[in-house]
């Protein structure tokens, strides 16, 4: 996953841009948490607040969202 168009959007609007640019991408819980799993792997990205929800007996991660970009720290 190319993570460009998430720091642009970062760049533009902060975390909630990263967050609605990934909303609209990415609409099922499942493939969003995913998203956000694979931009938290990256070392860039500081994500959280998680929500669960019990699904099957089993408590799952349904939404979360960015809290940071990490990127621009060796930069300041």
């Amino acid at each position: 996953m190319s993570d460009d168009v998430y720091v642009q959007a970062y760049k533009s609007g902060g975390p909630a841009a990263v967050d609605a640019l990934l909303r609209k991408q990415f609409p099922n819980p499942v493939d969003h948490v995913r998203a956000l799993d694979d931009l938290e792997e990256t070392g860039l990205w500081e994500v959280g607040d998680w929500h669960y929800s019990n699904r099957g007996g089993q408590k799952h991660r349904d939404s979360g969202r960015v809290l940071a970009y990490r990127g621009d720290e060796d930069e300041e």
